[in-house]
């Protein structure tokens, strides 16, 4: 599948929407526009990429996570469940699975939202107000490192972040020579995009599509994207964190005065 085109083809609206950082990916010819599906005799309804979020965010569904401190607006209200349900035992997978369609256990559409998804410093907060060639150099050394067929930069919730879609097909090492020797493939692909929160949170949502990705898919995800946010608030185990570390901080900054004005007596 060529990703060049099968982005440029996804929701105009959407793409206008969700601004690419990368100057190689940013230009548009024409100032994007969606059509309505059924316009008026003889007329054309357009809609700008604002006013289209608008009207996704107006006719969405907003899910809010207490327990990780982020709302995002879906395209209906999901059913929502651990993500150690698809991980299993994995320690390090926290965060939620927001199911919108599915059969049985078989999820055909939804998006897993993942805190903690990446190490601190896999993604430089300024890379996208970086030069060019630099961004591309992270790029190249991301797509080496990496099992994805397509990657960019983006900026998520004010930050920067990276967006790739899987490889449909990994070479694999089977015997441990250090030497690829055989072609894994896929039955299905997913879009990961990683960012930071604006309150320090490392984030990765994911989209999961079965059997194939589709246009108006990938458009509901980009908008949800453009929509997430991070709250200074996070419940873990039913505890206020960001309150407990205020509280650290509050009688951290009494014990300093009172230590400053003991010495100065």
């Amino acid at each position: 599948m060529d990703w060049k085109n099968m982005v440029k083809k996804t929701c105009v609206a959407a793409l206008a929407a969700f601004a690419l950082m990368t100057p190689q990916a940013s230009a548009a010819e024409e100032e994007p526009t969606i059509v309505a599906d059924a316009p008026g005799e003889g007329e054309q309804q357009e809609m700008t990429s604002e006013e289209a979020l608008q009207a996704y965010k107006d006719s969405g569904y907003k899910y809010t996570s207490q327990r990780y401190g982020y709302s995002i607006i879906c395209p209906t209200k999901p059913t929502v469940v651990p993500l150690s349900v698809l991980f299993g035992d994995d320690e390090d997978a926290r965060g939620d699975v927001l199911i919108f369609k599915s059969a049985g256990y078989d999820i055909n559409y939804g998006w897993i939202v993942m805190v903690d998804a990446f190490d601190e410093d896999m993604i430089p907060d300024d890379i996208t107000k970086q030069p060019e060639a630099k961004q591309k150099d992270y790029i190249e050394k991301f797509m080496a490192n990496s099992p994805y067929e397509f990657i960019r930069l983006t900026e998520v919730d004010g930050h920067s972040g990276v967006y790739a879609v899987d490889a449909k097909e990994i070479e694999v090492d089977t015997n441990g020579d250090g030497k690829y020797d055989e072609v894994m493939r896929k039955e299905s692909q997913m879009i990961k995009t990683f960012f930071r929160g604006a309150y320090g949170g490392r984030f990765g949502v994911m989209l999961m599509e079965n059997p194939d990705l589709t246009q108006g898919g990938i458009a509901y995800y980009q908008f949800g994207l453009l929509t997430f946010q991070e709250w200074p608030t996070k419940m873990e185990n039913g505890s206020n964190t960001n309150k407990n570390d205020k509280n650290k901080k509050d009688k951290k900054d009494k014990k300093d005065k009172k230590d400053k004005k003991d010495k100065k007596k």
